[in-house]
């Protein structure tokens, strides 16, 4: 069975003094090093679930964040050892998922990889969600009393933009339910859709933004904003001081770059406890992407810089529901000379 990536894996090399290692992804070889027995030790171990996440959960820079392929999971790691760094034998092969969630009765394959915060969706915008396997997907979209299956086929290549590639790196491939080609049928509106084990529900609500993340499960999913996104537009203005002639109104200091930094105070709407407690699974995602439901195709990374959040229970507010506001940076500056 596969093992969460945030669980400690260790490896036995053998009962050696040290030991060179490598570990690799099919015929890549994505670490190699050596490793030396601690002296209290009668074994030689090497911890791999952290040396692993690096390949599974890849930060690149900038232009070569965007290439890639999809990474199905679970990924298989396998271990070898050599005396002398040339001849190489297998000690150990071990399957990781892109698991954060700390929760050992997780099983992706039972559970699915969709845990969105409220499920609720604008017929304006498009559900993104990742899947474990490259079976064939159906979604069963409902108009009310009357339902029809629509199959969607799993998206496997990335194009040339950081959303889709960081979808084609979480699980085995990706299915797009476009609600504004399905928002009608038989005189009907679109009331919700079931893609596996979410149930996505229409509101009517006129939110403007959307945000989609991965969970801590692995998988990609969205919180539709509908409490109020208010634009925060600030600007950091780098100077300099010229020599002036006094006989003449000249400029004396100059703005020689502005960077600009569009940030975004949202608040989420009322939260049902369950809802609300679903939150962090976006306030701790390190893969976050902003999305204007006028411009459903544009999805821009985005930083989450809230650091704190506290989820209390009906009871602490006397039995009402809850909303949040946090704050959000688009994570690619502007900048004008």
């Amino acid at each position: 069975m596969a093992v969460p990536i945030w669980k400690d894996k260790f490896v036995n090399l053998g009962s050696y003094a040290s030991r060179y290692f490598r570990i690799r992804v099919g015929s890549t070889t994505i670490y190699s090093g050596r490793a030396y027995r601690a002296a209290s030790s009668g074994s030689l171990f090497v911890r791999i679930n952290d040396i692993c996440a690096d390949y599974i959960a890849p930060k690149p820079l900038a232009v070569p964040y965007l290439s890639g392929s999809t990474m199905a999971f679970p990924v298989s790691f396998t271990v070898q050892s050599s005396a002398n760094g040339s001849s190489w034998s297998t000690v150990e092969t071990v399957q990781f998922n892109d698991d954060w969630s700390y929760d050992n009765g997780f099983n992706p394959s039972a559970s699915g990889m969709a845990f969105p915060v409220t499920g609720r969706i604008d017929l304006r915008q498009r559900i993104y969600q990742t899947r474990y396997t490259t079976s064939a997907v159906t979604a069963v979209a409902r108009y009310g009393s009357t339902s029809r299956n629509i199959t969607l086929s799993l998206q496997t290549s990335p194009s040339s933009d950081a959303f889709s590639v960081s979808l084609c790196h979480a699980g085995a491939g990706y299915v797009v339910f476009d609600c504004a080609s399905y928002a009608t049928y038989s005189g009907k509106a679109l009331t919700s859709v079931t893609i596996g084990t979410a149930t996505y529900l229409v509101t009517n609500t006129c939110p403007r933004k959307v945000l989609y993340y991965k969970n801590k499960f692995g998988g990609y999913d969205h919180l539709l904003i509908e409490g109020a996104a208010t634009r925060m537009h600030s600007v950091q203005r780098s100077t300099f001081v010229a020599d002036q002639d006094n006989n003449y109104r000249t400029r004396e200091t100059w703005d020689f770059e502005n960077e600009v930094t569009e940030e975004w105070s949202m608040n989420t709407g009322l939260l049902t406890m369950g809802e609300s407690a679903r939150m962090p699974y976006l306030l701790d995602s390190p893969d976050v992407f902003l999305c204007d439901l006028e411009t459903p195709g544009i999805i821009v990374p985005a930083l989450i810089v809230t650091d704190s959040f506290s989820a209390e229970s009906f009871n602490v507010k006397g039995n009402r529901m809850r909303n949040h506001t946090f704050q959000v940076r688009v994570a690619q500056n502007q900048y004008r000379r």
